[in-house]
Formats: C-alpha cells, sequence, structure tokens
C-alpha cells in the first residue's frame, strides 16, 4: 500500500438499527468521518475510497458476535482482503480496550464512566489524533451548570466512537510506525515506545 493516500477506518460493532460506528482518519490523523452507520452504509462509505486499511474492533459482548460476524462476511464480499494479503482494501482485527490498556500509561478507568471516557479521549489526544483537546471540557464546567445538572458531553466522545478512533489509530501506526503494532493470529494491537 502507498501510504500517502490510505485512509485509516476504524469499526465499533453494536445492535440497534446502525451498529456500526464508524471513523476514517487521514494520513495527518485528521478525522474525515464518525458516524453511525448500518452495515450497507459503512461499506459504501469504505468502497469510495482507492485505498483504506480498515481495523475491525472484536465484539465485546455475545450479542454483538452475529453483528461482527456479518460486517467482515459483508467486507470480503465487497472485496476487502485480510492484511496479510496484498491489495487496496484491507482489514484486520483489533481489542479496543487492549489497545487503550497499551497506550495508556497506568491504568485505564471504566469505558463507559465520564472519567474513562475524559481519559481516553486524553490518550488519542495525546498520541496525535486530530480531536479537540478534552481538557476544554473542563473550562466549560460552572457552579450554574453543575446545580442545574448540564454538562458538556458533546466535547467528548462516546466510548463507541471512542473505540472506533483508537481502531483507526491503531491502523494509521501499522502504516506508519510498523515497529509499533504486534500482529498476532487476526488482530493488532499497539505496542508502548
Amino acid at each position: 500500500m502507498r501510504s500517502d493516500h490510505i485512509i485509516f477506518a476504524g469499526a465499533n460493532l453494536s445492535s440497534g438499527r446502525k451498529p456500526v460506528t464508524f471513523t476514517a482518519l487521514d494520513m495527518d490523523l485528521q478525522v474525515i468521518t464518525l458516524a453511525n452507520w448500518s452495515i450497507n452504509e459503512a461499506l459504501a462509505c469504505l468502497k469510495k475510497y482507492p485505498e483504506v486499511l480498515l481495523t475491525v474492533n472484536s465484539p465485546d459482548r455475545k450479542a454483538t458476535v452475529v453483528k461482527s460476524i456479518d460486517f467482515k462476511h459483508e467486507l470480503e464480499h465487497a472485496g476487502f482482503m485480510f492484511m496479510a494479503e496484498d491489495g487496496p482494501h484491507r482489514w484486520i482485527e483489533t481489542d479496543s480496550q487492549k489497545c487503550f490498556q497499551a497506550l495508556c500509561e497506568k491504568d485505564l478507568l471504566p469505558r463507559r464512566t465520564l472519567e474513562g471516557r475524559i481519559q481516553r479521549d486524553l490518550i488519542l489526544y495525546h498520541e496525535g489524533v486530530q480531536i479537540d483537546d478534552p481538557m476544554n471540557f473542563f473550562e466549560e464546567i460552572t457552579r450554574h451548570k453543575l446545580m442545574h445538572g448540564i454538562l458538556p458531553l458533546e466535547n467528548l466522545h462516546s466510548s463507541k466512537e471512542l473505540d472506533a478512533l483508537v481502531a483507526a489509530y491503531v491502523a494509521w501506526r501499522a502504516v506508519q510506525h510498523a515497529s509499533l503494532v504486534n500482529i498476532t493470529g487476526n488482530v493488532i494491537l499497539p505496542v508502548r515506545e
């Protein structure tokens, strides 16, 4: 793959009408797309890129295993090949929680808590992913907002978005800094620098 025109994508599968939380990053780690889509919408987006490396997050619950299998089957049907093969459209699997743990210097906070989301946003920001500084969240908190139960949560990514973002980041790392990833079987994970 030519690394100067490639798109780095991440997908996290869940249940529901729009089960794919999808993101795409460019060479400079700018977020091109971050959306919740159906499997068909995600595939349509992926097909429009001439070169893409997609990292699919492993399902974390039994309820999402079937969606994950369906998505991978549709990827292969759309011409995506496993990363070990050569071609312009490739995919591989990852485990987002293990990715965050590898990138974190200390213990991870629970992923669905406010603190855990801020921590994961900070990890991605520190790694160079072009997202808003998560510390801006604290500038928006006032006594008035807290008294009225208003928190600026729109400035933070959801746990599903964070999982898709770290998956895309690992795809970027695989091309730009191959020595900083470890591929074991079908799974790719970052290694600490």
